[in-house]
């Protein structure tokens, strides 16, 4: 066994956010440029059907990083990560790790840290943030700083200031350029990136990634390095380098796949959907979108190239483990919707997921349904390290070393009510949702709504989730019997902590 092999398995997180699963090479998309992210697919087990368990960033975030239900964390959608709960960088620092993370980590409120807090650089430290939060304090743990991360360099959608003094040492003349919105028919977040690909922020992110990697060459202990980019999510913006790599017109348009039957869904989200409806924008406009949402994503892999070439120059690649991962998908169109919101469709909840093993039979695709909380316990049975208490999610390492079968009966994902708090107006379009999917069927309620609101999905006979089956009579046992067995998640998700102690 040689030095590498004793220091033990390196890991390597890429992340994106916003990002449909359907928008890779290795997912079926027939006119995306992943070629990197394509080549982590045909060398690892590829999740089709991997689904997060809220489709908003913090919630997702948090329930992905501690394999527990973001009702059992206290993440109702945008919430922050409470410092009690244990993530997974905290326990691989506490056996022996160097941790990093690079980008969008979000496990903190970005619009309290600058407009409070008077930061355009994200802040991990949860103590800056209890008192307002109501934070139950914790007896001070060097492995809880910063959830767990002993190097951070943040970047979030609008919490700039490291990726600016980057871009000052190497192009300090861009800092004065300013986005222009694409026309006054679309989108206010509609436009050509003021930086080309080199000076982009997703490249940034990489790069501090990467340099990350290969300082840890020779160290002796392992390390786990968390590449988290902010695209593909909106603004819907790409430098003209990388549209320029589509050939615009072989673009597909969005399906549209029935709509939305806004008698089914609360008013709330029937005027969160009218603000982003797809249909009030012009053909260009929505041809635009898509096509520089897909080139956004092709700047994300430009940068997952750099982190592979890392590896290889390095000597790291064989004592890696790569993952890669979104937070929650998009609508981009399909059923008439831009974004996202509480409206739960596939598009939203599906997300990518890849995990690549040394010495783990590649190529292979999973069909089963998994969750994200999954990945939690997963990658601690893949490092050998026990899993921590209160964890809720299912660990699949061994049946991702050996071939074994891979698939939940069902997946659950919910949406909590955000009400104003004590800053900023609220302008928020997420309301509460509760989803139950299982392979053959799909029911959507909200659940502070009333009960003749509903969605109601046959995924066998409509893939697409266009005929809404709610309200038909003909559907009624099986919608009962999905109350039930939803009923029936929602009482297995109570946290399990503190752990039983009795007599029976």
């Amino acid at each position: 066994m040689n030095e590498k092999e004793n220091k033990g398995m390196n890991v390597l997180l890429i992340m994106t956010d916003q990002h449909r699963s359907d928008c890779l090479g290795c997912m079926g998309h027939k006119h995306i440029h992943t070629p990197n992210i394509d080549r982590i697919a045909r060398e690892g087990v590829v999740f089709e059907n991997a689904f997060c368990q809220s489709p908003v960033c913090m919630a997702s975030r948090g329930s992905l990083f501690t394999g527990r239900y973001p009702s059992a964390i206290r993440i109702r959608g945008m919430g922050i990560l409470p410092p009690q709960e244990t993530t997974f960088p905290e326990i691989l620092r506490r056996n022996g790790y160097h941790t990093g993370a690079f980008g969008k980590v979000h496990l903190t409120p970005e619009q309290y840290t600058l407009k409070q807090l008077k930061s355009d650089i994200p802040i991990l430290d949860w103590r800056k943030f209890a008192s307002d939060a109501v934070i139950s304090p914790i007896p001070d743990d060097p492995f809880k700083n910063n959830y767990g991360f002993e190097t951070e360099v943040g970047y979030e959608d609008i919490l700039h200031g490291n990726f600016n003094a980057w871009l000052r040492k190497r192009k300090p003349e861009l800092l004065e350029r300013k986005p222009e919105r694409f026309s006054a028919d679309g989108p206010s977040d509609l436009w050509v990136s003021p930086y080309p690909s080199e000076f982009h922020p997703t490249t940034f992110i990489a790069s501090e990634a990467e340099s990350y990697i290969l300082s840890q060459r020779d160290a002796p202990s392992p390390w786990m390095t968390f590449c988290s980019f902010v695209a593909p999510h909106h603004p819907f913006e790409a430098p003209q380098d990388q549209l320029d790599r589509y050939d615009r017109k072989s673009i597909p348009d969005a399906l549209l796949k029935g709509g939305v039957d806004k008698s089914s869904v609360p008013p709330r989200l029937t005027d969160a959907w009218n603000t982003s409806a797809w249909d009030k924008y012009p053909d260009e406009i929505r041809h635009r979108i898509i096509w520089h949402y897909l080139a956004s994503i092709s700047l994300v892999d430009d940068g997952v190239g750099r982190l592979l070439s890392a590896l290889e120059r390095s000597g790291q690649m064989d004592n890696t483990i790569i993952i890669f991962t979104s937070d929650h998908g998009e609508h981009l169109g399909n059923h008439g919707m831009l974004k996202k919101d509480s409206i739960h469709y596939d598009e939203t909840l599906r997300v990518p997921l890849i995990i690549s093993v040394p010495g783990a039979t590649g190529g292979r695709r999973v069909k089963g349904l998994v969750e994200m909380t999954d990945l939690h316990p997963t990658l601690l049975g893949l490092l050998e390290i026990p899993i921590n208490p209160g964890v809720q999610g299912i660990d699949w390492s061994v049946q991702l070393r050996n071939g074994g079968e891979i698939a939940r009966d069902d997946i659950y994902s919910d949406m909590f009510d955000l009400t104003p708090q004590k800053f900023g107006k609220f302008k928020c379009p997420y309301s509460a949702t509760q989803t139950l999917r299982t392979e053959k069927w799909k029911l959507n309620i909200y659940p502070t709504a009333g009960q003749q609101y509903g969605q109601l999905f046959d995924l066998e006979n409509d893939p697409d989730e266009s005929r809404n089956l709610y309200a038909d009579p003909n559907s009624r046992s099986v919608r009962e019997v999905m109350l039930w067995k939803m009923n029936s998640r929602v009482h297995r998700n109570t946290d399990p902590l503190p752990l039983y102690l009795t007599q029976f």
